[in-house]
């Protein structure tokens, strides 16, 4: 990856080749998301790149609590009308909490929480160390990090905090724990017995 980082620092915008960059950076936040959920003891499915849906499927036990659509992109991305729709019908053929998580400020988010998604912005693009090494030459790293524990500190306080705001309070999830909470007793009374 160094020598590949050399040589397109040079000649061009990506620190590879643009495919190759899309997709590696296409895959990092979803699946930090993924495995941030699963620490806090949720269940996380991270959906391939290629498929047409959501990104992110987060588990309560057996019960599908949260859905996501994850835009890893830099300051320079445009969220254009097309796209826009795709994310919106995708979370929208869910039944439960839907989150379009973005790396960076958006424009044209239009439409977004009026179809019921909530929107989590992080703040900066996440990168592997080798890209944002090619960034950082080039001083180009406003509102970007790399992958590090420190930088995941930070996501995993900003889910925490949807967590508790949002994910917390809709109706479904409080069925949920309360269905949990019940059973839990009923099962301390049994074994009382």
């Amino acid at each position: 990856m160094s020598e590949n980082v050399s040589y397109y620092s040079r000649r061009h915008r990506f620190p590879c080749e643009q495919r190759e960059y899309m997709k590696t950076v296409g895959w990092l936040l979803p699946n930090i998301l993924g495995e941030l959920f699963a620490e806090l003891g949720f269940k996380a499915k991270v959906n391939l790149q290629q498929t047409n849906g959501v990104d992110l499927e987060v588990f309560f036990g057996n019960n599908l609590i949260l859905v996501a659509e994850i835009l890893n992109w830099s300051i320079s991305s445009r969220l254009y009308n097309r796209r826009r729709g795709c994310i919106i019908r995708n979370l929208n053929e869910f039944d439960c909490k839907r989150l379009l998580i973005h790396t960076v400020p958006l424009s044209n988010l239009n439409g977004v929480r009026e179809s019921g998604i909530d929107i989590l912005e992080i703040g900066y693009q996440i990168l592997p160390r080798t890209f944002y090494d090619f960034y950082l030459a080039r001083n180009q790293i406003i509102r970007r990090k790399i992958d590090c524990d420190s930088t995941r500190i930070e996501i995993k306080s900003k889910i925490l905090d949807y967590i508790n705001n949002h994910l917390f309070a809709h109706k479904y999830l409080k069925f949920l724990l309360a269905w949990e909470f019940f059973l839990s007793t009923f099962r301390f009374c049994f074994s009382l017995h």
